[in-house]
């Protein structure tokens, strides 16, 4: 397969048409920087094979911001040998076209023909995903995912199979798979496939073995709990004996009752104790609250000197305040005025911006009209083509069922000339001189022969005539029928205005030519005008438009700019913004600082105004005539206060010793716990009475049970099943190690078959790792891995090498996997979007060795952001604004 041309439109970043083309069939080389479209590419190529055009799980295909985009992908490639283009659109207006070479399909069967060819599948249901892939989804790597090869491989497995189907074919259809499957049939019968555990009869003699012996251990259990139950029984009897004289719950509830009389006289100690401590704490209270006016009293005078100074300092720092304040407003004026002028320079500079930058608009826009009226002319030209090739070809069409009963009615004549022929009555004749026969009209004379498929009558001259009539009545009858057919044959031909079969053959073939201009003029038109030839006109119309309402607006810029200053003086608009940002903010902090110096005026006043009131409330306290007359009373009630608290002290201390000699906690404890043995001693009472009762019914029903028979058949069966349980484990071990080494042969002639594969993978090894090794596994994919180490020969597994080796190894499989296709006919293309970047500069020149190599036999797109990688891969890097 080789890829001739790519176009997208509307898809994710490529909102207006993209085109990549003049694709080389070996490298090709795309670098661009991140962000401009290089996997969005890649993403194209695979919707385009791998979704349906139907899907309506593809909105991720869409330029964001733009719900009604409708996102199409052109390919023009080569496939067997035939020049193909597939058109798919997706969303909006959905179709999907193929030409194959003369051939062409549409819709799912365009789709699946592809699918079947390339080797990939779709989903059943929603988006494709990367199991679908098949072989692209192997050869077509996805940024940051060459080293995830097994799972491509997984994916592809069935496919690269297909190639070895012949080799592969001899071994399954022999003798030694239809023993291997019978004995694998035999094994799984005993064995899970997956576990090696054990099912059928196996695991049923298992189960068996493991039921018997659980109902054996449960009968012995048995025997062993009913002599267990007799002794126990005897043990009880004897204690229920002696605790029935004794009685000990009688002497602990006695105990119980002067407890509880002690806890209750104790309880009271500690209520009384409570309530004189609560009256002890409101004294206390009362104490407080009297220290705390004398205090109050002492603090007045202090606070009134205090609020005097208060209201000097409060002065002192209004009268700083405004000093500062003037200052601050000169600043802000004349910052005001500088920020006016730099708006004004900037506002200027911004209209001469504009006029520029209209007048580019105007000649793009112009140049813009111009190509629309040329493709506008040129799109009408080709439609006018498209309706006069529609006339010819509805002109000279001619309809399949006609020349199909055209073509049967020539056959019938000419098998009717042959069975004719056959019938006919050959006549030889060899006349004297001077005589003569006559045929009709025909007069023969001489020698020769004539063929009479009908009847004919022939004179003989003086003599007579003779009726000649070949094959009797069937040749007539087949006379009548080629007379007839004959006659339909002509009516149908002059129905069609045709003179002969071949005229009848020649319209057709010239109506296929006419289709065939048709749908190149069709494709022509479509080329000039993707939206149609209206949508064309009405983008003339509106590029028109745009001309003229951008000359109007340069006329009206131009008027404006003619009273400015002159143009050279002014700055760019960079220059003018900085400029006057530089003015606002100088204007900003100006304010800003006068602001401040208004707040903290304002800030000054108040704390002024604050301070003169607080000082003239403390003075006014000062002044109160009742004060020293509280003052005096609040001490005498602080002293009878403290006296009544020393009393109170000493009748709490005198409760808290006797309720301490009481103990009352312990007391309760006493009562809980001779109330609790007391119960526990009569519960332990009833408990053995009903445990004797239970194990009387316990031991009478295990008398009738016959356990000791029912232990010797238990024992009986279980050896029985034992023995027949081995057998089956015997035989399991058996068929299974039969199994594995059936395998193990079938898997060496399987490794026999992947020698091709495994040529294809040394060859690009050894051009990565000289003199190294690598095996395939029995899914076609890398296994273990042998080379020479520092410590000579060692081998392990690909997944254990560095990110960047795993990468390489990746690349250099699909190759390998793309040359074992491409020997089977099947068709390849290799995508490595942003790969190897990983490498070390020595790896990634072994790399670019592979990849050269590669492409004499494949065709090969790279897309890279770091073109600096590749300047010696011997191919001319392509930029994505330069293919634009």
């Amino acid at each position: 397969m080789k890829l001739h041309r790519l176009r997208v439109e509307q898809f994710r970043r490529f909102r207006q048409p993209f085109e990549l083309r003049d694709l080389e069939p070996g490298l090709n080389l795309f670098a661009g920087p991140n962000e401009t479209g290089k996997s969005t590419l890649v993403a194209a190529l695979r919707a385009a094979f791998f979704e349906r055009h139907r899907s309506g799980t593809v909105d991720h295909l869409r330029p964001w911001s733009d719900p009604g985009a409708t996102p199409e992908v052109e390919l023009d490639f080569e496939l067997d040998g035939r020049d193909c283009r597939l058109n798919k659109r997706f969303l909006g207006r959905k179709r999907c076209t193929l030409q194959y070479g003369e051939r062409v399909f549409d819709g799912a069967e365009a789709e699946d023909f592809l699918a079947e060819r390339l080797g990939f599948a779709f989903a059943s249901k929603g988006a494709s995903k990367a199991e679908h892939w098949g072989i692209p989804g192997l050869l077509w790597i996805e940024q940051g995912s060459a080293q995830e090869l097994r799972e491509s491989v997984g994916h592809a497995t069935d496919h690269l199979r297909s190639v070895l189907t012949a080799s592969l074919g001899e071994i399954a259809g022999g003798d030694g798979d239809d023993i291997t499957a019978e004995v694998e049939k035999q094994r799984n019968e005993l064995l899970t496939p997956s576990s090696d555990r054990p099912r059928g009869i196996w695991l049923e003699a298992q189960q068996l073995c493991a039921r018997l012996a659980g109902e054996l251990a449960t009968v012995e259990a048995a025997l062993q709990d009913s002599r267990q139950k007799v002794d126990r029984l005897a043990q009880l009897r004897q204690q229920h004996d002696d605790e029935a004289q004794s009685c000990p719950w009688v002497a602990l509830r006695a105990q119980a009752a002067e407890a509880r009389a002690a806890l209750a006289e104790a309880q009271s100690l500690q209520s009384r104790l409570i309530g004189e401590r609560e009256s002890a704490q409101g004294l206390a209270r009362q104490v407080e609250l009297l220290r705390g006016q004398i205090a109050a009293f002492d603090a007045d005078a202090a606070d009134a000197a205090r609020r005097a100074e208060a209201v000097s300092a409060a002065q002192r720092a209004l009268d700083a305040v405004q000093a500062l304040a003037a200052p601050w407003q000169q600043r802000e004026r004349e910052a005001a005025q500088a920020h006016e002028a730099a708006r004004r320079r900037l506002q200027q500079a911004r209209s001469r911006d504009n006029l520029q930058q209209v007048s580019r608009e105007l000649d793009d826009a112009r140049r813009k009209a111009d190509a629309a009226q040329t493709a506008s002319t040129q799109a009408e030209a080709a439609q006018a083509r498209v309706l006069a090739l529609q006339a010819e070809a509805a002109a000279c069409e001619i309809r399949a069922a006609d020349l199909t009963a055209l073509r049967e009615q020539a056959k019938r004549l000419r098998e009717l000339d042959i069975r004719r022929t056959a019938l006919a009555t050959r006549l030889r004749f060899a006349l004297d001189d001077g005589r003569e026969l006559r045929i009709g009209d025909e007069v023969l004379t001489g020698s020769g022969e004539r063929l009479l498929p009908e009847a004919t009558t022939i004179t003989l001259p003086g003599h007579g005539r003779l009726r000649i009539e070949p094959g009797g009545s069937d040749a007539a009858a087949l006379a009548r029928e080629a007379a007839e057919l004959a006659d339909r044959h002509g009516s149908a031909l002059a129905r069609l205005g045709l003179a002969s079969l071949e005229a009848a053959e020649a319209r057709q073939q010239l109506h296929a030519q006419k289709l065939t201009d048709l749908k190149a003029a069709d494709a022509t038109v479509k080329a000039l005008a993707p939206r149609g030839v209206d949508a064309l006109r009405a983008e003339c119309s509106v590029l028109a438009g745009r001309v003229t309402e951008l000359t109007q607006r340069l006329a009206l810029l131009t008027a404006e700019t003619q009273g400015a200053s002159d143009a050279a003086d002014l700055p760019s608009v960079v220059e003018a913004e900085a400029a006057e940002e530089r003015a606002r903010q100088s204007l900003a902090e100006a304010a800003r600082h006068l602001g401040e110096a208004v707040s903290r005026r304002a800030a000054a006043d108040a704390v002024l105004e604050a301070a003169q009131g607080e000082a003239a409330a403390a003075r006014a306290r000062l002044d109160d005539p009742g004060r020293a007359e509280r003052q005096t009373a609040a001490q005498r009630a602080l002293v009878d206060a403290l006296a009544r608290q020393a009393a109170q002290a000493q009748q709490v201390e005198a409760l808290a010793r006797q309720l301490e000699a009481a103990r009352p906690q312990a007391l309760e404890q006493d009562v809980q716990r001779l109330d609790r043995s007391a119960d526990i001693a009569e519960k332990t009472r009833d408990q053995r009475r009903d445990d004797i009762t239970r194990l009387e019914i316990e031991l009478e029903a295990a008398g009738a049970q016959g356990l000791d028979e029912r232990h010797a058949a238990l024992a009986r069966d279980l050896a029985a099943a034992g023995r027949r349980q081995d057998q089956l484990a015997r035989r399991a071990r058996a068929l299974d190690l039969l199994l594995g080494r059936l395998r193990d042969k079938r898997r060496a002639l399987t490794q026999r078959l992947q020698a091709p594969l495994q040529t294809h993978l040394n060859h690009y090894l050894g051009l990565l790792f000289p003199g190294a090794r690598i095996a395939i596994d029995d899914s076609l994919g890398p296994g273990p891995l042998t080379r020479e180490g520092a410590g000579g020969s060692e081998s392990g597994d690909v997944e254990a090498l560095s990110f960047g080796a795993r990468e390489q190894m990746g690349v250099i499989a699909r190759l390998a996997y793309a040359d074992l296709l491409r020997e089977a006919g099947r068709p390849t293309l290799i995508i490595l979007d942003d790969a190897l970047v990983h490498s070390d500069a020595a790896r990634l020149d072994r790399m670019k060795r592979v990849l050269f190599d590669a492409a004499s036999r494949h065709q090969i797109l790279l897309f890279t952001c770091h073109p600096e990688n590749w300047r010696d891969l011997g191919v001319q890097a392509r930029t994505l604004d330069a293919v634009a």
